[in-house]
């Protein structure tokens, strides 16, 4: 897949300490509605994405929220991201700076570095003024000023403020609110029997009040140009409801957007859980801490020299020195080889290996941010995002069904009523509806999710996928080529790996590099080419359509670099083999190699089961909302029904076996 692809290169961010639930919901919305934006996982109190264009993430975030910090995980770093010449004033104040000459050296020292400018401290008032982009100013104006007298404390400025002001912010606002929709609902209630124009002002003030979350949304949304998200068509929506009169329903219907969000933003919650319990590796050693005596402890808090205890069947989490113990270590995951390697006491061994016989007791050469278990990780939540087919079929038919309804929805409640407007009025009604189930929700979560748990389970059976459109590229192969281990003799298990191979509806090929021969007329065999004789073979294969090839150490890499999919087994220690390589699997059990497969037909099956029902779903309400059989709140609530099933039925993929 290294070949004849396109790939978009993004970057890993986040944005924590978001302690608010509703703020977290919020923003994983907002981040979920831009196409710069990819594999949104949410925790408890942070978010972390992929995005191509990060200056136009950074733009809606602050106006959404200026509090809100994006940050970008760079080489397994976090720092926070500087737009390019995204410079901004910062005023801050002072604790224990006592003298003049110590405020001028301060300013000296501030002034030297070309990243703040506009350096003015004012020694009266305590307080500082320089113009940076950088985010993380006050951290590093502390180490610049504790060089000139650790005493002297620096803090952000803040604009003094009265208890009434709080009292006013935080109350006074909500409650003139809660009176202008209570004196809104009572004007239009009262009138409803004899409408007239103060009817409907009454009715569109309550729903402006009651939709000013939503509103807002909106209003951010157009200024990044994104003029079909959801926040403008359910507004859009309400307001050809108020027009054709619906007031009550328009407001029912907001009230069961605005809960269905919540909602679906704990089902989404739920099923990031459920990921990310697939794809979370074992983060916790046992560390010594006397004489038969551990404590099981983070993998990041070991230091080196401390002592970690392996018991048999485990993987080595930490490189070090055997101090006691005498086993046999798989090292499958590491170098591709299917030989056991005997260690004892003063044996250096390496992380990812698997402890098969004795219990093993470790001193720690390498802590866990240089450990395999670490790469590999990084490998499966860092790797590019590519732009699969199924992706961009997925994101043309959302843009194409949203574009169609909304332009339906609009014509259906303006031009349509214009030509006759008293035999066509109640078409105002069906565009409401129309608009309202425009939305491409379901569709994204189809193919994000299907995505994400389609690698998160591959990982947890020990696959990797290193590009999320592996799995789909694996999908287009007409032909896999299986190159077996070198000087291995074929066992039974293998034989049983052909047959299922060749049941998968592709041509199979096997390059036979043993000490003996094989034949079968079965399967396209070739027995000890070179790797130039190799490539021929695939280039032939090509022809029939893309090709997947299996192979296993830094010899192949040719073949691996060349295949459409290129599938490697073990080899994580080989840099070359890790860059040339798109799944990469991580034991010696030959039914991965076939799991791998299933996985990734299971994904492809599950998107478009979720594309069908999403389509099915609102066509039949589109007939019934122009045979104006089904009202406007209903087809909302059967929308959002739509949304919960294209989630759970993406589960199927999580709890396959």
């Amino acid at each position: 897949m290294t070949i004849g692809k396109e790939i978009t290169m993004a970057r890993n961010f986040y944005i924590d300490n978001i302690n608010d639930n509703d703020k977290l919901n919020e923003v994983s919305l907002l981040l979920n509605e831009m196409e710069e934006v990819s594999r949104i996982k949410i925790g408890k109190t942070g978010i972390s994405f992929y995005c191509e264009d990060p200056e136009n993430v950074q733009a809606v975030l602050n106006n959404h929220d200026e509090n809100l910090v994006l940050k970008e995980e760079i080489n397994s770093r976090k720092r926070e991201f500087v737009a390019p010449e995204q410079k901004v004033e910062h005023i801050f104040m002072f604790t224990n700076l006592e003298t003049e000459e110590e405020a001028k050296e301060i300013e000296e020292v501030i002034s030297r570095y070309s990243a703040y400018e506009n350096v003015s401290l004012d020694f009266t008032n305590k307080l500082l003024k320089v113009t940076t982009s950088q985010k993380n100013i006050l951290v590093r104006l502390n180490r610049l000023v504790d060089k000139v007298n650790p005493k002297i404390d620096v803090e952000q400025w803040k604009k003094p403020f009265k208890s009434q002001d709080i009292f006013q912010q935080k109350y006074l606002n909500t409650m003139i609110r809660i009176a202008g929709l209570f004196v809104a609902l009572a004007l239009g209630l009262v009138t409803k029997d004899d409408p007239n124009f103060i009817t409907n002002i009454a009715w569109l003030i309550a729903l402006i009040i009651f939709n000013e979350k939503t509103l807002v949304q909106a209003y951010k949304d157009l200024k990044v140009k994104q003029f079909l998200s959801e926040n403008i068509t359910i507004n859009l929506a309400c307001l050809f409801g108020w027009a054709y009169g619906a007031y009550i329903e328009a407001i029912v219907v907001s009230l069961i957007y605005q809960v269905g969000e919540r909602l679906l933003m704990r089902l989404i919650n739920l099923t990031m859980e459920k990921i990310d319990d697939e794809i979370n590796p074992i983060q916790l050693g046992r560390r010594e801490i006397g004489e038969n005596e551990y404590e099981m402890v983070s993998l990041e808090d070991f230091d080196i020299g401390d002592v970690i205890v392996v018991l048999p069947g485990e993987t080595i989490p930490l490189g070090g020195k055997i101090a006691s113990g005498e086993s046999e270590l798989d090292m499958f995951a590491i170098n591709g080889s299917d030989i056991l390697e005997p260690v004892k006491a003063g044996s250096e061994v390496q992380s990812g290996s698997v402890n098969v016989k004795d219990t093993l007791r470790i001193k720690i050469l390498y802590t866990y941010d240089r450990s395999a278990m670490s790469r590999v990780l990084e490998i499966a939540t860092m790797a590019p995002v590519g732009s699969s087919r199924t992706h961009r079929l997925v994101e043309l038919i959302s843009k194409i069904d949203t574009v169609l309804l909304v332009v339906a929805g609009i014509l259906c409640a303006t031009l349509v009523p214009i030509l006759n407007f008293e035999a066509n009025f109640k078409y105002i009604y069906l565009g409401a509806i129309l608009i309202t189930i425009s939305g491409s929700f379901a569709y994204k979560q189809a193919s994000s999710f299907a995505v994400l748990s389609g690698v998160a389970k591959a990982f947890s059976k020990n696959i990797v996928i290193k590009e999320n459109s592996g799995l789909d590229a694996l999908n287009l192969c007409r032909t896999v080529i299986y190159d077996r281990f070198d000087g291995v003799e074929v066992t039974e298990e293998e034989m049983e790996l052909f047959a299922k191979l060749s049941k998968l509806h592709v041509g199979l090929i096997i390059f036979n590099d043993g000490p003996v021969d094989l034949e079968n007329d079965q399967y396209r065999i070739y027995n000890n080419l070179t790797v130039d004789e190799k490539l021929e073979v695939m280039d032939k294969a090509s022809i029939a359509g893309p090709v997947a090839y299996i192979g296993d150490n830094s010899k192949d890499i040719a073949l691996l670099q060349k295949a459409y999919v290129g599938i490697s087994r073990g080899g994580i220690k080989d840099k070359k083999v890790i860059e040339n390589s798109d799944i990469m699997l991580m034991n010696s059990d030959l039914n991965t190699v076939i799991e791998t497969f299933m996985i990734s037909k299971k994904q492809k099956y599950i998107t478009i089961e979720n594309i069908f029902v999403g389509l099915f779903i609102n066509v039949i309400l589109m007939i019934l909302a122009v045979l104006f059989i089904i009202p406007w709140w209903l087809a909302l609530v059967i929308y959002l029904i739509e949304v919960v099933v294209v989630l759970f039925n993406t589960h199927r993929i999580i709890d396959m076996k």
